[in-house]
């Protein structure tokens, strides 16, 4: 591998902090409990690592975004979370940092953390909601209240967070659309800039994936999930906001910019214990240990590799198209080609592709850009995965 290598203008750093109060029965992350003095010695351990990485990548200008994510990084002692950004800014520079965010849940944010995040160069919050109402909380393992929720947001805008998305989940057991029609209105009550709604899917080895299994609670009709998902989508539009992604919906101007990134496969650096990188046809993860994690950063050693892929230009085309694809604007073929430097034949491929989807109804094509139409995004993964290997041959 070169000793420099270079990172594509856009490029993005994601911190992951795996400290949680409590695991949600849904999640699959990598998180656990610490204190605070743990939380401490591993953010001494990113930042190391970070200062490491200076001489092995040409970041032009720097990063565009930092997105803080876990586990609940609002868990991690304010200071600890400046001089990580601090640390970002010295080894990769800052002059086309937009965007700075901190993932949170409510009931963990108070407002002078909030104002030293901000004083650090967040300007970016994004709250795990996921419900609004007591028993379906209670379901998912939360901790907080509605009340919680309005003082986290209430808090973040006094601190002069005025960018906030709100993470909301339908599809839960129990879960009718009375309460997800209520979870919406309440969400829009608090006036987000941006909202991300996500159907509850129970990962493999997640204790929602065992009650499942054991038939210890049901599953949400599918149906139910579809009307769910069909009233979000009508009433956000009524509230001003623009679908940009299969589940995200911001007001104009407010998108992600960090997810952005990901589904136009950018590059990406990850830092922290399981954190994933990216870049140009590499990608690799660190291994989900945190205590290892900070014993390797603080005796000088290498910090240990999870898992480490070289993808074809082919599979890497592919995963660009499947990500393009979750975009509501699509994505253009003939620039994938381009980037990738595949022929005719992959081309000739996804064109007969694209002609024939959209023969029926399921996409747009123009002979270039190919997006879903709004009545494909519920069965987007089907389509997605025509796009994949011997499926794009037919």
């Amino acid at each position: 591998m070169p000793t420099v290598q270079p990172l594509k203008q856009g490029w993005g750093v994601y911190i992951h902090i795996p400290f949680c109060r409590s695991k949600c029965a849904y999640c699959d992350f990598y998180s656990h409990g610490a204190s605070e003095q743990e939380r401490r010695e591993y953010a001494q351990a990113v930042i190391r690592h970070i200062a490491g990485e200076a001489d092995k990548w040409d970041g032009a200008h720097g990063p565009t975004t930092v997105f803080f994510g876990g586990g609940t990084p609002s868990l991690l002692p304010p200071e600890s979370g400046r001089a990580i950004l601090k640390q970002i800014r010295h080894t990769f520079g800052d002059h086309l940092l937009s965007e700075v965010t901190i993932e949170a849940n409510p009931g963990t944010v108070t407002g002078p953390d909030l104002l030293q995040w901000v004083r650090g160069g967040c300007n970016r919050l994004s709250l795990g909601v996921q419900a609004f109402q007591p028993r379906l909380l209670a379901f998912l393992g939360r901790k907080h209240s509605l009340e919680d929720v309005r003082g986290a947001v209430t808090a973040a805008k006094q601190a002069g967070l005025s960018n906030v998305n709100l993470d909301l989940i339908y599809g839960i057991p129990g879960q009718s659309m009375e309460d997800w029609r209520l979870s919406l209105e309440l969400a829009l009550d608090l006036e987000p800039a941006h909202l991300s709604l996500y159907n509850l899917k129970p990962e493999a080895g997640t204790p929602l994936a065992l009650w499942l299994e054991r038939g210890l609670t049901g599953v949400c009709p599918e149906d139910l999930e579809v009307e769910m998902y069909e009233e979000a989508r009508r009433l956000l539009h009524l509230a001003g906001f623009r679908q940009y992604e299969l589940s995200n919906f911001a007001r104009p101007g407010w998108e992600c910019r960090h997810n952005l990134n990901y589904w136009h496969r950018g590059d990406y650096l990850g830092f922290g214990s399981s954190a994933a990188s990216g870049v140009g046809l590499r990608r690799w993860t660190w291994a989900a240990d945190s205590r290892q994690y900070v014993r390797a950063l603080s005796s000088g050693c290498d910090v240990p590799i999870g898992d480490d892929e070289m993808l074809t230009p082919v599979v890497a085309a592919e995963e660009a198209v499947m990500l393009g694809l979750r975009l509501t604007k699509g994505v253009n073929l003939q620039e994938v080609l381009r980037r990738y430097g595949l022929g005719e034949r992959q081309g000739s491929c996804w064109h007969k592709l694209s002609t024939i989807l959209h023969g029926k109804g399921w996409v747009d094509y123009d002979g270039s850009r190919v997006k879903l139409m709004p009545e494909s995004y519920l069965v987007a993964n089907e389509i997605m995965e025509k796009y994949l290997g011997e499926e794009s041959e037919n």
